[in-house]
This record gives C-alpha cells, sequence and structure tokens, in this order.
C-alpha cells in the first residue's frame, strides 16, 4: 500500500525541512572548497620541492663524480721535489688548452650582455609574466636543467631587488613604472 502525503501540510513541512538544511550545506560546501584549495597548493610545494631536490641531487652526483678523488691518498711531495720532466708534462697541456680557450666561438648577443641585463630585456619586453624555462629560452641558452635553475636564481635575485616582479607561482615580470 502506497503512503500519500497530504499534499499541503506534506510539501510545506518538507520545503521547510529543506530550506533548513540549505544553510549547512553551503557552509559544508565552502568548507570542502577551501580544504580543496589548501591541498591543491601543498601539492604543488611538494610537486616543486621533488623537483628542486631532484635537481640538487642531480648536480651533486654531477659535481661528486667530476670532484678529484683524493681521499686515502697521500702527499709524497710538492712540485718543487718532482722532477722537471714531470712537471714540464703537466704544463704542457694547461697552456694548449688556454690557447683553445681564446679560439672560442662568439656568444650569441643575448649572452654578451649579462645574465641579469638579458633577464631584464626580455622581461620588459614581455607582454605577460614569464617562467624561468620561458626566458632560458628566450635567450637563447641550452635548454638543460642547470640553465633553468641559473634564471631562476636570477629571477629571485632580481625580484629582492626590485627589479623584478612574482606575478604568480613560477612566473616572473617586469617591475612596470
Amino acid at each position: 500500500m502506497a503512503t500519500t502525503i497530504d499534499a499541503p501540510d506534506g510539501i510545506h513541512s518538507t520545503i521547510e525541512q529543506l530550506q533548513g538544511e540549505l544553510p549547512g550545506l553551503e557552509s559544508r560546501k565552502q568548507e570542502l572548497e577551501q580544504e580543496l584549495a589548501a591541498v591543491a597548493q601543498r601539492l604543488e610545494a611538494v610537486r616543486t620541492a621533488v623537483e628542486s631536490l631532484k635537481t640538487l641531487s642531480t648536480a651533486t652526483a654531477a659535481a661528486t663524480t667530476a670532484a678529484p678523488r683524493t681521499a686515502g691518498r697521500r702527499k709524497t711531495g710538492t712540485t718543487a721535489q718532482r722532477p722537471a720532466s714531470r712537471t714540464a708534462r703537466k704544463a704542457a697541456p694547461r697552456a694548449k688548452a688556454a690557447s683553445k680557450a681564446g679560439k672560442k666561438k662568439a656568444a650569441p648577443a643575448m649572452r654578451a650582455k649579462g645574465l641579469t641585463d638579458g633577464i631584464v630585456e626580455i622581461l620588459s619586453k614581455a607582454k605577460r609574466a614569464m617562467k624561468a624555462g620561458e626566458i632560458n629560452q628566450a635567450l637563447g641558452r641550452p635548454e638543460t636543467v642547470g640553465q633553468i635553475e641559473a634564471v631562476r636564481g636570477t629571477l629571485e635575485r632580481l625580484v629582492k631587488a626590485s627589479r623584478a616582479r612574482r606575478a604568480g607561482r613560477g612566473l616572473y615580470e617586469a617591475v612596470r613604472g
């Protein structure tokens, strides 16, 4: 047997009940939206931290493998105590490398100005905020993690010196005015 609702009384009481529930639901919705925004912000911060740590660990590993290994070795004498022929053999490659350094190709125009000036110029010409990778690319620099991190570090120094400003997370723009 189906139940019936007294039309006027049942509908009115249901409307009142639902209307009474609305403020609580609106409040809960706002709480959840704020919580979601906080979680999204934390997620982005953790992702950035992970990427930074990966970059740092890669740079540290590269520096460790490139560093000369002197642990466990004893210095047996100074250059003055070595035979002259041995010292001369070591000096010759250095002189050759120095002469090659003078013959390197000219750097692109943006790089000749210096990283800081190049970044300021690119930001001042940009019509929108830019990321460090975009600025690095506009400078014509190699798109390696180290190069982009150098640009990011320079951007941070420019922000501290009030020559650039953060327009958002990872976004930079020229100081206007």
